[in-house]
This record gives C-alpha cells, sequence and structure tokens, in this order.
C-alpha cells in the first residue's frame, strides 16, 4: 500500500511539477509589478505632500523660534524630533500591514482558482505530449502498461490514465487525513490522566498541558507506521465486504484462480452424515413398501369401512394360518429326514453340517424357510407393473431399470436390509445387557425412585423393576437411539479417515453443498496478504491456476 502511494505521488508531481511552478511564477510577478508600481506613486505623492507641509512648518518654526527664549526654543526642538520618530514607526507599521494583505490576497487568489488551475495543467500536459516524439510518446505508453495505436488515441489514453492515477493520489491524500484526524480525535476524546499514562509509558517527560499531550502522541503514532496500519484495516474492511458480496460460485471460481483450497473436509463429513442420518441411514433397517391407497375408503361411510377392515383383517388371518401350517409341515418333513441326509442338503446350501440332530434340523429349516420366502417375494415383485415397481425402488433409494434387473435389485436390498436388521438388533440386545448391568448395581429404594420417575408400577422385587424399567426403555426406542448414535460416530470416523477428494465425490453425488462462504472469503485473504497483492476490484482477475484440494 505504501508502494502504491509513493508511485502515485511521483506521477502526480511529474505532471504538475513543472506548469505550477510557471503559472506561479508568472502571477506572483505580475502581481508584485502592479502592487510595487501602485505603492511607489503613493509614496511619490506623499513625500512631495510632506516636503511642502515641512517646509512651511519649519518657516514657522523659524520664526516662532526667533520671538522665543532658549529654554523653549529647545523643547519645540525635543517634541519636533519625537513626532518624526512616530511618525517613522507609524509609515512602518502600515507598510508591514499591507505586505500581510498582499500575502493574504494571494493565497485566496490561488485557492478560488484551483479548478482552472487544474484545467490548465492539462491542457499544458496535453501540449507537452503533443510536441513529444512518437518514439518518446510510445516508450511512455509501454511504461505505463497501455496500448499503443495513433499519436492522438495515445495521447487520449495516456491523459486519461493519468487523471486516473491523479484521482487516486487524491483519493489517498483524503483517505490519510482522515485516518489521521481519526486518530486525533481519539486522543483528544481521552482525559489527561490517560494521556499522561500513555505518554509515560512511550517515555515522554515534561508535557504538561492536553495540545501537546496530543501532538506528541499523533507524532509518534504516525512515526510507528499508524497511517499505514489504519489504511490495511480499511482496506481488509473493504475487500471482506466485497468478497461477501459474492455467490459461492464465484468465489469458488476466485479459490481456483488463486490456487486456494475452498473445501473443509470436516464441514463436508458433517454434512454428509446429517444427509444420511435425515434419510434413516442410521436407523433401525427397515424396507420401505407401497403406499396403500386410501381414497375409495375414504368414499365409504362408516358401516361399509368397518365391514372392509374385517374382510381384510379375516384375509390376512386366513393367510397367516395357512402360513403357519406350511411351516408346521415343512418342519415335520425335516425331522423326518436321516442324519445323512441332513448333512447332505445343509452341505449343498453350503451351511455346516455339524452338531446335534436338533441343531441340525433347525438350521436347515430356517434356510428352506427362508429360499421359500425368496421365491414367494421374487414371484409377487414379477407380478407388479413396471410402473409400481420404479415407485418400489425410488422409494428405497435404488437405481431403476428393466423389469428383470430391478427385481433383483429390490430382493438383494431386501437380504441386505435383514442382514443389518440382525446386527442392529444384536447391538440393540447387546446395549440392553449393558443397561440391564447397570441397573443391578443400584439398591431396591433407587430402582423404586426410578420407577416412579417414569410412572411405571414400583410393586415387586427388585427383578421384576428392573423388567419393567427395561421394557419401557425397549418400548421408547432408548436402545434404538443409543446404537444409531453409536453408528453415526462410527461412520463420520470412516468418513474422516477418506481422501478429502473421496469425500467431496460423495457431497457431489448426494447433491451437498460443500462451499462455506466464510471459509473462502478468509481463505482469499489470507492468499492476498500472504502473496502481498494490492486488494483488487471485481474486474480484477488473477492469473488462472488450477485449484489445490488439500489431501487432509
Amino acid at each position: 500500500m505504501v508502494l502504491k502511494c509513493k508511485t502515485v505521488s511521483k506521477v502526480t508531481r511529474s505532471l504538475t511539477a513543472d506548469t505550477k511552478v510557471k503559472i506561479n511564477a508568472a502571477k506572483a510577478d505580475n502581481t508584485a509589478k502592479a502592487k510595487a508600481a501602485k505603492k511607489k506613486s503613493v509614496k511619490d505623492a506623499e513625500v512631495e505632500s510632506e516636503e511642502e507641509v515641512s517646509e512651511e512648518e519649519e518657516e514657522e518654526v523659524e520664526m516662532a523660534v526667533s520671538k522665543r527664549p532658549a529654554a523653549a526654543q529647545k523643547k519645540a526642538v525635543e517634541e519636533s524630533e519625537e513626532e518624526e520618530e512616530d511618525e517613522e514607526e507609524s509609515e512602518e507599521d502600515e507598510e508591514e500591514d499591507e505586505e500581510e494583505e498582499e500575502v493574504a490576497n494571494t493565497q485566496i487568489v490561488a485557492v478560488e482558482k484551483t479548478e482552472a488551475t487544474e484545467q490548465e495543467i492539462v491542457a499544458a500536459r496535453a501540449k507537452e505530449l503533443k510536441a513529444m516524439p512518437a518514439e518518446a510518446l510510445k516508450e511512455l505508453i509501454a511504461s505505463s502498461g497501455l496500448e499503443k495505436g495513433t499519436k492522438e488515441v495515445m495521447i487520449k489514453t495516456l491523459l486519461k490514465h493519468e487523471a486516473r492515477v491523479l484521482a487516486a493520489a487524491l483519493e489517498q491524500k483524503a483517505k490519510i487525513r482522515a485516518v489521521v484526524v481519526k486518530r486525533k480525535q481519539e486522543l483528544e476524546a481521552l482525559s489527561i490522566p490517560e494521556l499522561g499514562k500513555l505518554c509515560n509509558e512511550k517515555g515522554f517527560k515534561g508535557l504538561k498541558s492536553k495540545p501537546e499531550r496530543v501532538q506528541r502522541l499523533l507524532v509518534q503514532w504516525q512515526e510507528e507506521d499508524g497511517v499505514d496500519r489504519a489504511l490495511n484495516e480499511i482496506a481488509q474492511v473493504a475487500r471482506k465486504e466485497e468478497l461477501q458480496a459474492m455467490d459461492c460460485s464465484k468465489l469458488h471460481k476466485f479459490c481456483n484462480k488463486l490456487s486456494v483450497d475452498p473445501f473443509v473436509k470436516e464441514i463436508m463429513v458433517e454434512r454428509i452424515s446429517k444427509h444420511e442420518n435425515a434419510t434413516g441411514c442410521y436407523a433401525r433397517p427397515a424396507i420401505k413398501e407401497e403406499e396403500k391407497a386410501t381414497n375409495e375408503a375414504a368414499k365409504l361411510d362408516m358401516v361399509d369401512a368397518l365391514l372392509a377392515n374385517e374382510a381384510q383383517r379375516k384375509k390376512e388371518n386366513d393367510a397367516r394360518s395357512q402360513q403357519e401350517e406350511a411351516l408346521l409341515r415343512k418342519r415335520k418333513e425335516i425331522k423326518a429326514l436321516s442324519v445323512e441326509d441332513l448333512k447332505k442338503k445343509l452341505a449343498k446350501k453350503g451351511l455346516e453340517a455339524t452338531g446335534k440332530r436338533e441343531d441340525m434340523v433347525e438350521v436347515l429349516f430356517i434356510a428352506e424357510v427362508q429360499e421359500d420366502a425368496g421365491a414367494s417375494r421374487k414371484a409377487e415383485l414379477q407380478s407388479k407393473a413396471t410402473q409400481d415397481l420404479k415407485d418400489l425402488l425410488s422409494r428405497n433409494g435404488l437405481e431403476v431399470g428393466s423389469k428383470d434387473q430391478m427385481v433383483k435389485t429390490m430382493l438383494a436390498h431386501e437380504a441386505k436390509s435383514r442382514e443389518e436388521l440382525k446386527a442392529f438388533e444384536t447391538k440393540v440386545g447387546e446395549e440392553a445387557a449393558k443397561k440391564q448391568k447397570q441397573l443391578e448395581s443400584n439398591s431396591n429404594a433407587a430402582l423404586k425412585e426410578l420407577c416412579e420417575s417414569k410412572g411405571l408400577p414400583v410393586k415387586g422385587d427388585k427383578e421384576e423393576r428392573i423388567e419393567r424399567i427395561l421394557e419401557e426403555a425397549t418400548k421408547e426406542r432408548e436402545f434404538d437411539k443409543v446404537v444409531t448414535l453409536n453408528i453415526r460416530s462410527k461412520r463420520q470416523a470412516e468418513l474422516m479417515a477418506l481422501d478429502k477428494t473421496v469425500v467431496l465425490k460423495l457431497c457431489e453425488e448426494a447433491t451437498i453443498d460443500p462451499f462455506v462462504k466464510d471459509v473462502m472469503v478468509e481463505r482469499i485473504m489470507a492468499q492476498e496478504s500472504e502473496a502481498g497483492e494490492a486488494i483488487v476490484a471485481n474486474d480484477v482477475e488473477p492469473a488462472s491456476k488450477k485449484a489445490r484440494v488439500s489431501k487432509k
């Protein structure tokens, strides 16, 4: 910033120094000549009149003296000498007053004609550039970073450029004055004891009055680069407001050009975790079935609705009864098999054929029940319309495709959900066991108070109260919440272990915004500060660079 001010000051002095000297010298010469002539004529007239008066006075004095005694003559001579000295002093005072008025008038005229002087400076500069050889003008254009052209075009371009530089210099001067005035007002707002304390800290002694202390502290502040620091703070605030006004896409492009990493892994991981939690990724696994149509049921009256519900309930009970009968037949058939046949069937299904006969029967029974359920579910899915299948897959966040492919995808998803549900319930059982152990360590009186706080019956022994508390916790899904929180924490740790580019890709796939405006603004300003770059405007863009993405 200081270098920029010095450059502007040099250009300004080069534009105005010669012309101002010539104009001011000519004006001063003309004014001085006019004043001198006027003063001389006035003095000549005064001298002539004084000579005439003095001659007449001398004659009168001589006549009077001749008639007076010696003592009177001596006194008259002394009085006349005193009068002459007073007249000389009054003349000198008048001359000094006239000189002061001339200086004041000259200053007033100079201030009033500031605009005209600037116009004259521009005209003189244009005349100077026109008189300059073409090669010298081209060199000047090149040194200013401007484009070459015809002589007239180059002169206009250069004049506009110099006008901008001059305006920037004047603006910088106004800023400097503003910060100095502000600092002066801050010091003047302090009390005398506070100023005295500051002076003592700086080692200033012998300053008694408030103006002296303010003046000395202000000078010290300037010597310690206080002006530059104040200007830098103003520029930083303006730059931050400028960047904050941009949207995230523009800031992202700006970060790419400055080779600044705009992403924060912790924030991206937190947003991914929040998105997955909202979509039920950490909750108890469940398959989202088709939404049952209720429009027709709403049109029926209460009696018809009750009859329809009763028919549906009877239909479900019949289906359940048939399913139970089928399971009983299946278990009976498996129990009728020999040990060798059981081992063969288990091996064919890829299951371990060891243990007691009852254990092998139970394992084979569960496997065949699952196979039968899978075959039944496959037939059910294949019987659905293609659009219904698409809707079902969309509700479960699965990709759609051909009908056969969608059936396979849905069956695989359901099998995975069953495995996840089994693992989830195992974790719920572990949390319930931990809770039970914790409750067993409490006294019976403490368990009674806990039952009362939950609105549960307090009768019974210790085991009954623990059972009631565990049943209530299971009903309120307290163990589910603990398991969900643990799964989410584990997932966050897994995401943090990934490379930042992988996390960014996950954000893009889930349409999650990975940007934080405040972070981008802060990093852009830090990059500009470290590079020592001046604060740039919106239309100024740095050289294009590839964005740097940290892998941490």
